[in-house]
């Protein structure tokens, strides 16, 4: 995210027409805010996609019929997208490189499309306004960014406020996408007005294991005391590989003992997270493949934004031509 080149953002329609900038979703309009605000400070571009329906006959239309109230809401929908343009250019620093697309086919399909494989892209889109996120990530367009794109997806929540100041947790597994993790929220902090918080959980499946074999509570202690000191350790080394004191408003490291599900969860709610940046962990060529056990468990609870790293690895596993 260092590099990112493109900024590729989702913006949905509203609802009922006539289609105006004011009747947008606040968490679509969030997403082009935050899109605008990233490729401001990042030096990228914005591309913003909107998907229409795929244009129908229906019982009594005919095709010319179709494709005639299609060209009308392709025009009502670019005249929108031209307005969400104007109003936040307005508020950047410099002159962005803006298009806009309105095509029609499936949602996750056609910005996946528009994103390609390139790693320097990012995807934000923002989620409709429900209790939690589950329908979003499990069954929707949402998820199937989550689990085809190459790029990092940011998907938004809609917020309380409208506080243009993040409260972000990178949780890690100090493994190699966990120094992604870390990096990404860096250079997150060095962009935004973040509030940085880095997590670890040290998991205790092995002091269970231990315990098991007949060792005494003095050595269990002194084991977990070990483990949590070389966690620390190697999480301030993969701090150090970043340039995490340019964040202005500072970066705090927390270190946590359980399962690793409900410690992101409690940090979250402890922290008031709005933003849980968390790698994914499947690997390239596997289709349906997304998260490990701790995120499949932990997204139906998901309270807050999220924003989802691939490993190097991860080959997109659908056609794109």
């Amino acid at each position: 995210m260092q590099s990112i080149k493109n900024v590729v953002v989702g913006v949905e329609m509203p609802e009922s027409r006539p289609w105006i900038v004011e009747n947008i979703a606040p968490a679509s309009l969030l997403a082009v805010r935050q899109s605008f605000d990233i490729a401001d400070a990042m030096n990228a571009a914005v591309r913003i996609v909107c998907v229409l329906p795929s244009a129908s006959t229906g019982f009594f239309a005919s095709e010319d019929d179709a494709r005639a109230e299609f060209a009308v809401d392709t025009t009502a929908a670019m005249k929108v997208l031209a307005e969400l343009e104007i109003q936040y250019m307005e508020k950047t620093s410099r002159a962005i490189d803006v298009s806009s697309v309105v095509t029609s086919g499936k949602a996750w399909f056609e910005i996946l499309k528009v994103a390609g494989t390139d790693r320097d892209n990012l995807i934000v889109c923002g989620t409709r306004n429900k209790p939690t996120v589950t329908r979003l990530l499990f069954g929707s367009t949402g998820r199937k960014l989550l689990r085809s794109a190459a790029c990092p997806v940011w998907l938004l929540k809609p917020r309380i406020d409208n506080n243009a100041s993040l409260d972000v947790l990178a949780a890690t597994d100090l493994s190699e996408v966990g120094e992604d993790v870390l990096g990404i929220g860096v250079a997150l902090g060095q962009s935004l007005p973040v509030r940085l918080n880095v997590l670890h959980v040290v998991d205790n499946d092995l002091d269970r294991h231990m315990a098991r074999t007949g060792v005494s509570e003095e050595e269990l202690a002194e084991y977990r005391r070990k483990s949590k000191e070389e966690a620390e350790a190697t999480l301030h080394e993969q701090l150090a590989m970043t340039d995490y004191r340019t964040v202005a408003m500072g970066v705090q490291t927390h270190i946590a003992e359980g399962a690793a599900d409900g410690c992101i969860l409690s940090a979250i709610g402890e922290l008031d997270i709005d933003l849980l940046i968390m790698a994914t962990s499947g690997r390239g060529g596997i289709p349906g493949m997304l998260f490990g056990n701790t995120a499949e468990r932990l997204l139906p609870e998901l309270p807050c934004s999220i924003l989802a790293i691939k490993p190097d690895d991860f080959v997109c596993p659908v056609a794109l031509d």
